[in-house]
């Protein structure tokens, strides 16, 4: 069953500016809807943000390694090609969101929503990944290698050429999600949930034989 909590908001102070608001020697961000507007070419570590809800931004040429998130909400916003490495998010939610070639290797997420989001090119290997849910998401050619993960959910999603290399995919249901080909070990498939087509699929893909 599915238990992914939904992020604690209660953020009612609005800014549009957030480069005019935000000191970089304060990287500590609580309380805040951040709306309409464009996060320029910042370049920071650890940077926090608490309690936030981020609304129709663009990030862009943005660098937040090590970023730590919780309770935050992300509605359509973009941040395709955004740096956050090391990322840890803690009740986090994207709706509708660009997240194309976005890097989050080394990443730990814990009851995080992706809802109607575009992930392609999407850089996420190394992370540790509990209760997070993929629901109508486009995921073609993400890099989820060497994932630890458990209580992943996956609704409805397109994966094909998605990278699961040395990530166990026991109890991981793929039967609603579409795929043309993905790149896996036959050992990390053990336990998988899929349907016939994608059974047949896989079996072709790992070089099998049906007769």
């Amino acid at each position: 069953m599915n238990k992914v909590n939904k992020p604690n908001i209660t953020a009612e102070k609005l800014i549009t500016d957030f480069d005019s608001f935000f000191e970089q020697s304060d990287p500590y961000i609580t309380d805040l809807v951040i709306e309409n507007c464009v996060i320029v070419a910042k370049d920071i570590e650890g940077i926090e943000f608490i309690n936030v809800v981020f609304r129709q931004v663009v990030f862009e040429e943005v660098v937040f390694e090590k970023m730590y998130l919780r309770d935050v909400q992300f509605e359509r916003c973009n941040l395709s090609n955004a740096q956050f490495d090391e990322v840890t998010m803690q009740g986090v939610e994207f709706n509708r969101c660009q997240l194309t070639g976005i890097m989050m290797g080394d990443g730990r997420f814990q009851h995080v929503s992706f809802n109607h989001c575009n992930l392609q090119l999407a850089g996420m290997g190394y992370c540790t990944q509990k209760f997070v849910h993929y629901r109508e998401c486009l995921l073609r050619q993400v890099d989820f290698y060497h994932n630890k993960w458990n209580k992943v959910y996956f609704d409805i999603c397109e994966l094909s050429g998605a990278n699961f290399s040395n990530t166990a995919l026991k109890d991981i249901d793929f039967s609603s999600s579409t795929f043309d080909q993905i790149t896996v070990r036959m050992q990390d498939l053990k336990g998988c949930i899929v349907n016939q087509t994608q059974a047949q699929q896989l079996s072709t893909l790992l070089g099998l034989i049906v007769k």
